[in-house]
């Protein structure tokens, strides 16, 4: 099927959103074949047009110029989706990224993308399942540094519902744990957990390597709020908690030594898996990735999570609180939204760059899927009366941007029941959004 252009795929998207004027509130807001529908947080205030960054530019930062240049990186599940993205944005502030995978052309178009927004891109082949394949690539990236890696993103992840189609059809269904494959437990902790652990392992001594006076190499992985939540697998729930965990630990082991560990949460991310949704007509599905909102005002593209992560990278007084959440069992988060605006970050591109080429124009992030903004109009608003509906419309007092469901929270499940049938307005009536 031949892709549609940016124009035309923004304009599917305003009409996939908006069909008949009404938008169902879904089920629940669990997995349509997504890995990025996550939680996350956004603050007041709008940030300011653009400056270009580096030889592509970007229009990624007015806050400050960030400087990445002489820094190498690798991303793991770079050939598509959220890893290129993040490969992207490391790529606007000069990096020299080692993007992995196992499709070759795929990978030889992240690292050209990289290469064209300001950076340097290497691909190199490998199958994250297989440990031995591990070890090469970070062999072949220690040859090509002279031993030293600055930044590490762990993003590899085996998607069950992409592996095979009749566990996608059981997934969209709701299907409970006994009722799906064993596999699904296999998929996202083999390619997902394991193999971040895995990369870890053998980035670490180059990593070490790496440490300078003035100067703290990155590690990070993408994760999501299923780590504290329920979301469509207990496989899913159970493989993010452990990715947080995982970074918690290596951050008392490597934090002594002089490396940072961040996890880090995307939002609601428009992936080539979503554009394949507008591309088919999906509606429903579509409404089950935004709650039913339209999807110009929610969602993110992959490229803010590199963004972020560039400016993690960069600055490493960026990677304490209030930017990073504090330690306890919800410690070392830095959620992409949050994050973008602390950081005076934009979504999408200037005329003429890459980044506008594949994620659209320029402009201020998505809210976070866990504020009022994104609350407000796409779930309370359909539980209020007919007369108040309008405090939770778009702009409304039920629709800030500033007021934001804590971690804990997330964690006090609401559902009792089917967790097909969740009613968000039980977690709105945790944190008083109805006696707003």
């Amino acid at each position: 099927r031949r892709q549609r252009s940016s124009s035309q795929r923004r304009s599917l998207l305003a009409r996939a959103s908006s069909a008949d004027g009404k938008r169902p509130l879904p089920e629940v807001l669990r997995r349509v074949g997504l890995q990025g529908l996550l939680f996350g947080a956004a603050s007041l205030g709008d940030a300011q047009p653009s400056h270009a960054q580096g030889s592509g530019g970007s229009g990624a930062s007015s806050a400050a110029v960030f400087d990445l240049r002489g820094r190498t990186a690798c991303v793991t599940g770079a050939s598509r989706g959220i890893g290129k993205g993040v490969a992207v944005g490391l790529g606007e502030l000069g990096a020299t990224v080692f993007v992995t995978g196992r499709r070759k052309d795929a990978l030889a178009q992240t690292a050209e993308l990289v290469t064209k927004a300001g950076g340097r891109g290497v691909p190199v082949l490998c199958d994250h399942s297989e440990d031995a394949q591990v070890q090469q690539a970070f062999a072949e990236i220690a040859k090509e540094t002279s031993g030293k890696l600055d930044i590490l993103v762990n993003n590899a992840f085996q998607d069950p519902a992409l592996r095979d189609k009749k566990t996608d059809a059981l997934l969209e269904k709701g299907a409970k744990f006994y009722e799906l494959p064993l596999q699904v437990w296999d998929d996202v902790h083999r390619v997902g957990l394991r193999s971040h652990y895995t990369a870890s392992y053998y980035a670490a001594p180059l990593m070490i390597n790496s440490v300078a006076p003035g100067w703290r190499p990155l590690l990070c992985v993408t994760s999501a709020p299923a780590a504290v939540t329920y979301y469509y697998a207990a496989a899913y729930g159970v493989a993010k908690a452990g990715s947080d965990r995982l970074v918690r630990d290596l951050q008392v082991e490597l934090g002594p030594l002089g490396i940072d560990c961040v996890s880090v949460w995307p939002g609601v991310v428009y992936t080539e898996t979503v554009q394949r949704l507008y591309e088919t007509g999906d509606t429903l599905r579509i409404n089950r990735v935004t709650g039913g909102a339209d999807p110009e005002e929610v969602c993110e593209s992959p490229l803010l999570t590199g963004r972020v992560i560039g400016s993690l990278a960069a600055d490493p007084a960026k990677r304490l609180p209030p930017y990073v959440s504090p330690d306890g069992l919800s410690g070392r988060i830095c959620v992409v939204a949050e994050g973008a605006e602390a950081f005076g970050l934009r979504d999408g591109g200037a005329p003429g760059t890459v980044a506008v080429d594949l994620w659209g124009r320029d402009r201020r992030p998505a809210p976070s899927i866990r504020s009022l903004a994104y609350l407000g109009p796409a779930f309370i608003r359909d539980k209020l009366p007919e007369n108040l509906k309008w405090l939770a419309a778009r702009d409304g007092p039920l629709a800030r941007r500033d007021i934001k469901v804590p971690f804990d929270v997330m964690a006090q499940d609401p559902r009792t029941e089917d967790p097909r049938k969740q009613d968000f307005v039980q977690i709105a009536s945790k944190v008083n959004l109805q006696k707003a």
